[in-house]
C-alpha cells in the first residue's frame, strides 16, 4: 500500500493532476529481460512517440500537434487524441493495415520501451489519457529466476484533454533523442523537410534543412543519407522493402543492401520517362554531394545506374564538372564496347596511359560518373574509335562490285562445303534466318585498313577486305575470309575462343582437302580477279 501511495503522490505532483484514485495493479508477463538487446536512446524515443503519431493519424490529427518538453529533469510528451490505457497491457494491435501511415502493427513496441527504460535505470513512466493514468513499475524477481515482471498500476484521475507520456530523468542523451523524436516521422511540418525538388509516383525528394539527408519509407525514417542534404520519401509499398519491414518488429534502419534498394526504387520509379534530363533534383543532389564525389555514394551510384545514359549529354550537369574531373574506366559502365574488346591489350594500354596522364591535373571519380557526362579513358577510347570508323567509312571504302560479290558468294559455298555448321551462322550462305548478318566492304589503302583494325569492335558485323585479296590464291583469301568471320562472333585475336575457332576450321580444311582442291581450281578458272 505504501508503494501505491507513493505512486499516487507522484501523480499529484504533476500540474495536470488534481485528483487520483488507485483502481488496480496488474502483473505483466513482460519482464525486464525481454528482447535480445537494449534499444538505444533514439529507438526508445522513436517507439514511444510512434504510438502517439499513430494515434494522431488514426484520429486524423496533424502530427505537429504533438508537443515535446524536455525541461526541469523531465520529459513530457502531449498528443491531443485520447485512448484506453488498458490497450497497452495486451499484446496485439488494432491499428488498420489500410492506413500506410500507421507504423505499429504488433502492439509490442511500447512494452519494449517500458522494459528497456528499466534496464537502463529509468523507472516509473507515467501515461495519462482522459480519466485514466498508468504508472509502469518493476516487480520482484520471479522465484528461481532473475526475471522481474512489469507491473501496470492504473488510476482514475480528473478528466484531461488528450494524452501524455511523462518520464522523470536527467539522462541528457534520452532528452536529446526525444527532442529530435518527431523528426523520425514524415509529416508536412517536419523541421527537416524543406522545398520540394521533384515528385512522381508517390515518391518525393525534398531539400533537407540539415547537413545530412534522410530516407522515409511509409512515413518512418529508415535511411541516413550522410553528406547529402536531401529528404526522400517513398509512400508506396515495394516488395523488395516489404520483405524486410514485415519481419522487422524493431523497425531497424535499413542495412547497406536495403539502402541500395531504397535508392534504386527512388531512381527507377521516382521519375517519369526521360524526366531525369534537366531535372533540378538530380542537379541538386550532385551539387550538394561535391565534397564526397571522389569517395562515392550509394545514392549517386543508383541514380547513375537508372539514368539509362540519358544524362551523359545533360548540359546542366556538365557545368558542374567542367574540366576538373576524370572518371575511372569500368566495362560495366559502358554499353559501347564488347567484353572481349575491353580486355584487349590495346584497350587496357590506352586506358592505363590516359588515366595516368589525366590524374596529374584532375580528380578521379568512380566509374559511374560517366553516366553524368564525366569523361573517362574508356569513353575517350570509344570516342576515338568511333571517329576513326566514321572517317574510314567516308573515305576509301566501297561497296562490293558485282564481281567481288560473286567471289564472296563463292567463298561462302566453299565454307559451307568445308564446315556447314560454321557457314550456317552467317548471312550470304544460302541458309534462312542466319544468326549473324555480315556485310563486306572493300578498301584500297593499306594504312586505312590498319587504322580500321585498330579501332573496330571485334564483334563488328561489317568486314573490310583489301581489293587486292580478290586477285590472290584461294588459300590466301579464304584464310582472311574465315579469320574475319571468326572475329564477327565477338572473339579477339589471341583469345581462346578465337584460337579454338580457327583450329577447328583448319582441321576441317585438312579433312576436306579434296573439296578444297576442287574449289581452288574453280576459283582460278572463273572467280579470281586479275
Amino acid at each position: 500500500m505504501d508503494n501505491i501511495n507513493k505512486l499516487k503522490d507522484m501523480l499529484l505532483e504533476l500540474s495536470e493532476i488534481k485528483s487520483a484514485e488507485h483502481i488496480k495493479s496488474v502483473e505483466s508477463a513482460v519482464t525486464t529481460a525481454w528482447g535480445e538487446e537494449v534499444w538505444d536512446h533514439q529507438k526508445l524515443s522513436r517507439d514511444c512517440l510512434q504510438n502517439m503519431v499513430d494515434g494522431c493519424v488514426e484520429s486524423n490529427i496533424e502530427i505537429d500537434k504533438i508537443k515535446i518538453e524536455t525541461d526541469n529533469d523531465q520529459i513530457k510528451v502531449f498528443a491531443p487524441n485520447e485512448y484506453s490505457l488498458e490497450k497497452l497491457y495486451y499484446m496485439g494491435s488494432t491499428k488498420s493495415e489500410k492506413n500506410v501511415r500507421q507504423i505499429g502493427a504488433h502492439g509490442e513496441g511500447i512494452k519494449k520501451v517500458f522494459s528497456d527504460l528499466a534496464r537502463i535505470g529509468i523507472f516509473h513512466p507515467v501515461l495519462l489519457s482522459g480519466e485514466q493514468a498508468l504508472i509502469v513499475t518493476v516487480g520482484k524477481e520471479v522465484s528461481g529466476t532473475e526475471l522481474r515482471p512489469l507491473i501496470y498500476n492504473y488510476f482514475k484521475i480528473n478528466k484531461l484533454k488528450g494524452n501524455y507520456f511523462i518520464l522523470n530523468t536527467i539522462d541528457k542523451k534520452l532528452k536529446q533523442a526525444f527532442a529530435f523524436g518527431l523528426r523520425n516521422f514524415f509529416y508536412s511540418k517536419n523541421p527537416l523537410i524543406g522545398e520540394v525538388l521533384h515528385s512522381y509516383n508517390d515518391i518525393t525528394i525534398y531539400k533537407s534543412t540539415d547537413k545530412n539527408g534522410y530516407g522515409f519509407y511509409k512515413g518512418l525514417k529508415r535511411v541516413d543519407i550522410k553528406g547529402i542534404p536531401v529528404i526522400i520519401s517513398i509512400d508506396k509499398a515495394y516488395a523488395a522493402l516489404e520483405k524486410k519491414t514485415k519481419i522487422d518488429r524493431d523497425r531497424q534502419a535499413f542495412d547497406t543492401k536495403l539502402q541500395s534498394t531504397f535508392f534504386s526504387i527512388f531512381a527507377r520509379s521516382g521519375f517519369y520517362y526521360r524526366d531525369m534530363v534537366g531535372n533540378p533534383a538530380i542537379k541538386y543532389v550532385l551539387q550538394k554531394s561535391k565534397h564526397i564525389w571522389t569517395k562515392g555514394h550509394l545514392l549517386l551510384s543508383q541514380i547513375a545506374s537508372h539514368s539509362y545514359h540519358m544524362l551523359k549529354d545533360d548540359k546542366t550537369l556538365k557545368e558542374l564538372f567542367k574540366d576538373g574531373y576524370y572518371a575511372e574506366s569500368r566495362w560495366t559502365w559502358s554499353r559501347d564496347i564488347s567484353y572481349s574488346d575491353w580486355f584487349s591489350t590495346k584497350t587496357q594500354n590506352f586506358i592505363r596511359s590516359k588515366t595516368d596522364k589525366e590524374k596529374k591535373n584532375k580528380k578521379i571519380l568512380p566509374a559511374y560518373f560517366t553516366s553524368f557526362g564525366v569523361e573517362s579513358a574508356l569513353e575517350k577510347f570509344i570516342k576515338n574509335k568511333k571517329n576513326a570508323e566514321k572517317r574510314i567509312k567516308n573515305k576509301k571504302t566501297k561497296d562490293l562490285t558485282p564481281k567481288e560479290q560473286k567471289c564472296i558468294n563463292f567463298l561462302f559455298d566453299a565454307a559451307k562445303s568445308i564446315s556447314p555448321s560454321f557457314a550456317k551462322l552467317f548471312s550470304g550462305d544460302g541458309y534462312d534466318d542466319p544468326l549473324i548478318e555480315v556485310k563486306f566492304r572493300t578498301i584500297t589503302c593499306k594504312d586505312i585498313l590498319g587504322e580500321l583494325k585498330n579501332t573496330s569492335d571485334y564483334n563488328s558485323k561489317v568486314i573490310y577486305l583489301h581489293k587486292d585479296l580478290f586477285s590472290k590464291s584461294l588459300g590466301h583469301i579464304m584464310a582472311v575470309f574465315l579469320h574475319e568471320l571468326s572475329h564477327s562472333l565477338g572473339h579477339n585475336d589471341g583469345s581462346r575462343e578465337f584460337s579454338d575457332s580457327l583450329t577447328v576450321l583448319i582441321q576441317k580444311c585438312i579433312d576436306n582437302n579434296q573439296s578444297v582442291k576442287k574449289y581452288q581450281k574453280e576459283w582460278d578458272k572463273g572467280y579470281k580477279l586479275s
